[in-house]
């Protein structure tokens, strides 16, 4: 690439350039994904509330100064490779299971009981998709940030020839 002619130079920005073009369609994708599915969770939650009744979630029921703090069901993991620059960072989600008897991971969709409404469990189900879409997108942005950074340096590779 060091060596590469003015036309192979606006070849790969030409290429560079596509595909950017797709992940900024992706990431519109995406963006409108979360949107709907948080929004469709949102709803589910106003419907369980609606059919519970106000007084179905009590006082007792939500953390207060005294409550043991619990880990998180889901976890972002960056995997980065130090040894080679050129690859670009990638973001996974990774879910753990529930250990209520230690205390360390709990569900808190189990604090409404063991019959809960079917739209708290949809709920629940949207908003993790919409996690998984919020990592997905992320990962889009990373590499779309990457993309143009190479071709900012070809461009500027470009003008020195």
């Amino acid at each position: 690439m060091e060596n590469a002619s003015k036309e192979e130079l606006c070849e790969l920005m030409d290429k560079l350039l596509l595909n950017s073009l797709e992940l900024i369609e992706q990431d519109v994708q995406l963006s409108q994904d979360i949107g709907r599915l948080t929004t469709e969770g949102q709803m589910e939650l106003a419907h369980t509330r609606f059919t519970k009744g106000p007084n179905a979630v009590s006082a007792v029921q939500l953390p207060t100064e005294d409550y043991k703090p619990f880990q998180a069901l889901h976890t972002v993991k960056v995997k980065e490779d130090t040894d080679e620059p050129e690859i670009i960072s990638c973001r996974t989600l990774e879910s753990h299971p529930v250990n209520a008897e230690e205390g360390e991971r709990i569900d808190p969709s189990a604090w409404f009981g063991i019959l809960r409404p079917p739209s708290l469990n949809n709920a629940k189900e949207r908003f993790t998709r919409s996690l998984d879409s919020i990592i997905e997108r992320a990962n889009v942005r990373v590499r779309l940030s990457s993309y143009l950074n190479m071709f900012e340096m070809l461009h500027k590779r470009k003008t020195e020839l």
